[in-house]
């Protein structure tokens, strides 16, 4: 889908986060378009997804939408977006190149405080998820939110996720390929 449709505004964005007032909405648009396209499409499939997006752009997103939307999808993007704020709005492509921004008195994090304060966003974030995801899998009918049934069969179609959290554990061990053509498991 080519629409430029957000989900939220950056005035939700600003009311119901800690980003600060005079950030400049032109630094959060694209942090929202991403998110939603990266992280709430899939959770949501095409279908779905898609009659949302047509639904907010023409101004008649109402009853189980409206409801989904509000309840469940504004508090999953949120936490998306606060994700990856930290990186986008620290560092900004510049015709010098790409730039740290420095303020008057006062003191920049590191790139490992960055990482911190963007996994903690992005923990919320699966966890909306993933209450978003049991909510669609439960009660998700042909009556009701059909679209989460039928997400559509096309060659861009993006089936709703199982999961939403990320696993980035290393439980240890060594990777070795058997070359025994009778045993297909690893060693």
């Amino acid at each position: 889908m080519a629409k430029n449709v957000l989900l939220i505004s950056d005035e939700i964005l600003k009311e119901r986060t800690s980003v600060h007032g005079n950030i400049d909405p032109k630094l959060l648009y694209p942090e929202i378009k991403a998110a939603q396209d990266m992280y709430v499409h899939p959770i949501l499939g095409t279908a779905l997804y898609n009659k949302i997006i047509d639904d907010v752009d023409a101004g008649t997103i109402t009853g189980d939408y409206k409801s989904l939307l509000d309840d469940y999808i504004i508090d999953c993007l949120l936490y998306y977006v606060l994700a990856s704020l930290p990186a986008a709005l620290s560092y900004q492509f510049w015709n010098k190149g790409v730039l740290r921004k420095n303020g008057e008195s006062t003191e920049l994090p590191s790139m490992s405080e960055l990482i911190d304060i963007s996994d903690k966003y992005r923990i919320r974030a699966e966890w909306y998820g993933e209450r978003l995801n049991k909510y669609l899998k439960h009660y998700s009918t042909t009556s009701f939110l059909p679209e989460y049934l039928s997400p559509g069969d096309t060659l861009d179609t993006i089936l709703p996720e199982n999961n939403t959290y990320t696993m980035p554990i290393y439980l240890g061990g060594e990777y070795k390929q058997s070359l025994d053509k009778n045993n297909c498991c690893n060693e």
